[in-house]
């Protein structure tokens, strides 16, 4: 069931600047990007907003991607602590769907639902002074003893997949990769590399990136991770940026209690699915 009044009024997620419906990816045609062709930059957080009935921003991405790519050669560039799994997920199915040649480079850090979108590349670079990190999924949710039972074996479900996605790319043991997201695993370029996740490692110079920190989106997701090392804080000197408390405003209680009655609407359809398909 499709909460319509959610779908016109995007819930924010996280603390930041971004607007409703504003992408949060850039664009840039191949005389101006780095690579040489045509690039699509996911500096920040995937998305601010849930997209919870939301079409809008998936069209948008599609429609980007299509005009900007041509169906050539494209690459994404990343530097993101992630964010909506359902957006990650929504963006890596058009990146693998996409006719052209598609190079994923991981700029910065790559965390969460961002190492979704990463997996999408038919290359995956990652700079050497990158980090990647994987969990396990996370929602918020307000209910009853019997909706929490159920968003646990939706979680589950979650998982499997990104295990899945995960194990298609390493070749490791579906085992072992459960546990590494379970113990939140932080890996540098070599480790990642060495492990799978990444083709190839490359150095040279590599963008200013503190000024996306200055967001407090990407500040906040990296604050509610449990075991983010101290090399990662001082390379973005999460530390020295200040961050925004978050809003208590009564609207957003209204917006939460929404979110979770659209994430118990979906919890059950899918659940039902795959009683369905079982």
């Amino acid at each position: 069931m499709k909460n319509s009044k959610a779908s016109h009024n995007p819930i924010r997620c996280f603390e930041g600047t971004a607007k409703p419906y504003e992408p949060f990816w850039r664009v840039r045609d191949a005389a101006e990007s780095d690579s040489g062709e045509p690039e699509i930059e996911f500096y920040g957080h995937i998305s601010e907003y849930s997209w919870w009935g939301d079409e809008i921003t998936p069209a948008k991405f599609k429609a980007d991607l299509m005009s900007i790519g041509r169906g050539g050669p494209v690459t994404v560039r990343i530097h993101s602590g992630g964010g909506e799994v359902w957006a990650a997920s929504a963006i890596r199915a058009m990146l693998v769907d996409y006719p052209g040649r598609v190079t994923t480079r991981i700029d910065g850090l790559c965390a969460s639902a961002a190492t979704y979108i990463a997996l999408a590349g038919d290359r995956i670079l990652m700079q050497d002074t990158a980090f990647f990190m994987i969990h396990d999924p996370a929602c918020m949710l307000y209910g009853t003893v019997e909706d929490l039972k159920e968003t646990i074996e939706f979680l589950k479900v979650i998982k499997q997949g990104i295990v899945e996605a995960y194990q298609g790319k390493t070749g490791m043991e579906a085992e072992k990769l459960a546990k590494l997201m379970t113990d939140e695993t932080w890996l540098t370029a070599q480790d990642a590399k060495k492990m799978g996740f990444v083709d190839e490692v490359v150095g040279g110079p590599v963008k200013n990136l503190n000024s996306v920190l200055q967001n407090a989106a990407f500040l906040n997701c990296l604050n509610e991770y449990s075991n983010v090392p101290e090399a990662v804080t001082e390379a973005f000197q999460i530390e020295n940026v200040p961050t925004e408390p978050v809003s208590s405003d009564p609207v957003v209680e209204d917006d939460i209690q929404r979110e979770a009655q659209t994430l118990r609407d979906r919890v059950s359809q899918l659940l039902r699915k795959e009683n369905e398909n079982a």
